[in-house]
Formats: structure tokens, sequence, C-alpha cells
């Protein structure tokens, strides 16, 4: 792992792209014939009549009103535009969900546009509009988009405020029907009520279609329900498929206890405890839409235990889970056969806070850790069909402690068939106290970590693409060892400051190519590619002096490491809010959903 100072680069920028979208709009007379920038060419069936058309909520929703309407926050992150309206009024017709809010009539909103980009999620209003929630003090960060929606053309002004337990949170300005998707990220920790706003521009309502788009509630903690009965810890012994409310307050006992190498299942299940959640050796094992949580252990120098702890494994499938608060993934030996359709995949599953932060013996933590991941593959050689991809991880300061995010120790795909690192979304790696300490080796994603052994045993093809990786102190992407690992096409940004505004006392380099023990100089190190990829990864000094230090490549020629880009201008804090935007509109471009279902 590099602790040193590479080359300061800078980076273009990623813009968005216009298209015209023509959908239809509420008005008055005398529409243009030619908005400047976009154009409705749908028939206008709501032209203002100097009828009132506002809409107010009759009464507070329940916590289930129908299908679209979520029982409750879930911890991690919450979509606001399926929560409950607590009060709500509206300039033109109801509110609408997931849609635009169209015409009068309920149910008649389109799919939300801004500036040519649809958006799947988000909240359809008109001026003046007031919709207000019940957070419950349960999140801790409110982030999205706001604009005027394309049905309207280039028509439309409004100003969109959020407002915290009454305190004005944001405030956008006037934003025109001709602007592009303008994103906020806002701190609701400790906020009850949740107040959104939209007022004129001071020149009337007409048009004022008003979008709040992406809309999601940050860092939720939620208290697992207490309808939720756990039984004790269980020890599965045959194969089949299991569902079940399992826990272990004894951190030597695992929750859920594999011993059997036939084929186990384990869906729609909750699953809490002070050690490891799931453990087992020759496990041929399937999660499926399942929350893990990891408690305090209570026991002094003691840290969380993984969410699944595997050794000598022969299959491994986890789709669509929650770990909360756990040690992440470890697998260690892998012996399987590829034959027999035998791997690894985890996949699809939203993570919060691997914590590898060591118990006071007290319901509280020391300041020291050990080092987590939320996936190591370790001395996993030649395996075929390996993936991780699309997963949700995001790592708190202060209530979090790992080593890289993705840890490949001595762990090998085939030259036909490479280990897949995609399309996954990482935020945060931190030291214990992330302003002051000055060593810390953690980051995104490291492959050929470890074993020098000779060519069977050190890490080699791995392809890692398409990833986003933000805030993750010392590196964001690294090679350190072995040969034919592949990066490429994956995004980094870092604004070299925790969301208090500290700066990261351990930030470093965005990616590095470095053959930390001499390969080369055995045989054992060539073929490792960084090319095309996107990073601002910022560092700062005491003064506050800012620079990139986007690529360090004393190991890479420009033959293997080439095309890769340097952010333009300077990556802030709200620069990794957008981040997360781009997140949440890839996913729902490709339509995968992340988390239990």
């Amino acid at each position: 792992m590099s602790l040193f100072p590479a080359r300061a680069r800078l980076l273009p920028s990623l813009g968005l792209a216009v298209l015209t979208l023509t959908l239809a709009a509420c008005g008055q007379q005398g529409v243009p014939s030619a908005p400047i920038a976009k154009t409705p060419t749908a028939t206008i069936d709501s032209v203002y009549d100097g009828t009132d058309r506002s809409w107010a909520l009759a009464a507070p929703e329940a916590r289930v009103v129908d299908k679209t309407v979520r029982a409750q926050l879930v911890n991690g992150n919450s979509d606001l535009s399926a929560e409950p309206f607590v009060t709500a009024t509206n300039g033109w017709g109801p509110v609408e969900r997931d849609k635009s809010n169209g015409e009068w009539a309920a149910g008649d909103g389109r799919v939300l546009t801004i500036g040519g980009q649809t958006f799947a999620k988000g909240i359809g209003t008109h001026a003046g509009s007031t919709v207000t929630f019940n957070l419950g003090a349960k999140c801790t960060t409110f982030t999205g988009g706001v604009g005027i929606d394309d049905e309207v053309g280039s028509l439309g002004s409004a100003v969109f405020q959020i407002y915290g337990n009454g305190v004005k949170l944001y405030d956008s300005g006037v934003v025109r029907g001709t602007d592009l998707v303008k994103t906020f990220s806002v701190n609701v920790s400790g906020v009850n009520e949740l107040k959104l706003v939209v007022t004129d521009a001071g020149d009337g309502v007409n048009y004022d279609h008003a979008d709040w788009v992406n809309t999601v509630l940050g860092n939720c903690n939620v208290t697992p329900s207490t309808t939720i009965q756990y039984s004790g810890p269980i020890v599965i012994k045959q194969g089949g498929t299991y569902t079940g409310n399992w826990e272990s307050l004894n951190p030597d006992v695992p929750a859920v206890s594999v011993q059997t190498d036939q084929p186990v299942t384990i869906v729609n299940s909750n699953i809490r405890g002070r050690g490891d959640l799931i453990r087992g050796w020759w496990m041929d094992l399937t999660v499926r839409n399942t929350n893990g949580y990891g408690l305090n252990p209570n026991r002094y120098d003691l840290h969380a235990g993984r969410f699944v702890a595997a050794e000598n494994l022969k299959n491994l499938v986890l789709e669509n889970n929650l770990l909360d608060n756990t040690g992440g993934i470890y697998i260690n030996v892998f012996n399987g056969s590829a034959a027999a359709g035998q791997t690894v995949k985890i996949l699809r599953n939203k993570v919060k806070n691997i914590n590898g932060r060591k118990s006071d013996g007290a319901n509280g933590y020391l300041n020291t850790g050990y080092y987590l991941q939320f996936v190591q593959m370790s001395k996993v050689r030649d395996i075929a069909n390996a993936e991780i991809g699309w997963n949700e991880v995001i790592n708190e300061p202060n209530k979090s402690f790992l080593e890289e995010n993705i840890n490949l120790y001595a762990t090998s795909g085939t030259a036909a068939s490479p280990i897949r690192i995609h399309d996954n979304f990482i935020k945060g790696a931190y030291a214990i106290n992330p302003s002051t300490n000055t060593q810390y080796s953690g980051g995104g994603i490291l492959v050929g970590d470890g074993s020098m052994d000779g060519p069977g045993s050190v890490g080699a093809y791995v392809d890692v693409y398409r990833n986003q990786v933000v805030s993750t102190s010392n590196q964001a992407y690294a090679i350190s060892g072995g040969h034919d690992h592949r990066f490429f096409e994956n995004r980094a940004v870092s604004s070299g400051r925790l969301p208090d505004g500290s700066i990261i006392a351990a930030q470093n380099v965005g990616a590095y190519v470095w053959d930390a023990m001499n390969g080369a100089g055995v045989g054992i190190w060539y073929n490792n590619t960084l090319r095309d990829n996107l990073i601002g990864w910022t560092r700062i000094n005491s003064a506050g002096t800012t620079w990139f230090n986007n690529y360090w490549l004393p190991s890479c020629t420009t033959a293997l490491c080439y095309n890769n880009q340097n952010w333009s201008g300077a990556v802030t804090l709200d620069t990794e809010a957008q981040e997360y935007q781009v997140w949440l509109n890839k996913l729902t471009q490709n339509g995968v959903a992340v988390g239990p279902r």
C-alpha cells in the first residue's frame, strides 16, 4: 500500500447531455410556439381558466396506504418518495410519487424529466407546494436534485427550499425551465419534521412544474422492529432452504453455524449478533434478501463479527442483503469446482459501516481497531466466474474502521475467466481518528496483495471496471503485486475533507500501480493495466492549500497505463454528493435494485 505522493493532475468533469422531450403542461393562454430550449408538443389540456385547482392532503397518510407507501424507514438509505406524507399541499392537482405533476388529476404525471435526463424516483409538485415527512431523527443526510420538469418545455421558474424542524437547510435560488438538474445535500441529523417547499420565483405560478428527484435519506439508523421475534443461534447440519430470525449475544457463538457441505439457502431472514453472523467450513451457501446486524461485542478489545466467515469454501452466493455494522465478508481458501458451477457471487448488497473498532466492554469503543473489509478473498486461487458487482457500500467516519473495502490477498481468477469487480459504489474508508491519524493503509479496491511464494500463489487475472469510489483516504484503486490485473473505466473523487469540513489527515492518492514486493525481480509482476479511468483526488496541507494527487505509477509503463483522465475543477463535498446521484441514476438506467427486496 502506498503512502507516497504522486504527481498532481487535473481531470475534466463529466457533463450532462441535454435532450429534448415533448410533454404536456398546465399553464395559461398564449403558450409560446417555440420555447428557447425545450418544446412541449403534446396538447396542453389544462390551460389556466381562473379556476383554483390547488390541492391539499385531507389527513396524514397511514404508514401503509397502498403498495407504493413503505411501512417505515430502513437501515442505511431510504427513498423519500416512498414515505408517507404527514401534510401536503400543491398548487395544481395532487402531489405525485415517482411522476411529474402532470395535469390536475391524480396519477396523470409522466416520467420525471429534467434537462433531458429521466429519473425513476422522486416527487412531482407544482408551486406553491409544501410536503412534510416525519423522519423521527433517524437519518443523517438528505440528498437529491431539483428542477423544472421538461413537460413545460423551457417555461416555468421556481424556488426549492428544505426545512428541518422549522429551520431552513437549503434554498436553491431561482431554478428555470432551461436549467439542468441542480443537486443538493443537507445534514438532517436530529430532524423530526422534514419539509419540502416550492414557491414561485416572483413571477406567478404558471408552468411551475417542480420536481424533487432521487430523494434519498442517508445513513438512517433504524432499530430492528420490535415485532421481530428473534430465536437463539441455529446450527444447520443438512442442506435445504431456511428462513428465520436468529441472534447470538455471545461473541464466541455465531448466530448461524453451517455444519454441512450440502447446498444451504438462507432467504428473507433477520440475523444479528455480537460475533460472526454466519460461519462455516466447506460451505455451499446462498443468502438472499436477508438483514444482517452486527452488535457491539461488549467484550474488551474485541471487534464486530463477520456477516459471513467462510473457510475452505465450496460455493457462495450473496444477493440483495443488508450488512449493517458488521465485519463484512471473509473467504479463506476456495475448494469449489468450476465444473459443478461453484464460485463466488456477491451482488446487489447494501452495506453500512464495516466496523473493526474494538469494544471497550461497556457498549462503547476504544481508539483502536482491527482491519476488516467489505470483502476479503484470501488464497482463493484459480476461481472461475467469480463476481463482485452492483454493491453499495457506505462507511461513515467515527462509526466504522476497515482496511480496503475490497481486498484480494493471494487470490486469482483464470486467464479465460478473470474475477470481475464491477459497478460498485464505495464511499468511505477512514482511520480511527480520521482528522488526526496520519498513518492509515485502508482504501477502496486493492488487488495483488499478499504472497510472493511463486506464480501459483500470487494475485492474478482480475478485472476491475466501472466502479465509483468516494473519499477512501489512502487510495481508491491499487495494484500492489501479481500479474494480469486490469483496471478500466472507473471513477474516483475525494474532497480530502470529512463531512464536517475537517481535513482527512491520511489522505493520499487516487490510484497506484506499484510492485511493492519487487515481483518483477522473480518474474511474477507483469501485464498490470490502468486505463481510461477518471479521478479527482484532493490533498490539503495544514495551511489549507489544495492539490490533486490522482495517480502514482512507479511500476507501470505508458503501454499499460494510459488514457487516464484528471478531474476538471475543484472536488468538494458537494462533488462527492453529486457522485452519489450519478450512482442512483446508473441504478435506474440499468434497472438494478440493491439491498433486500
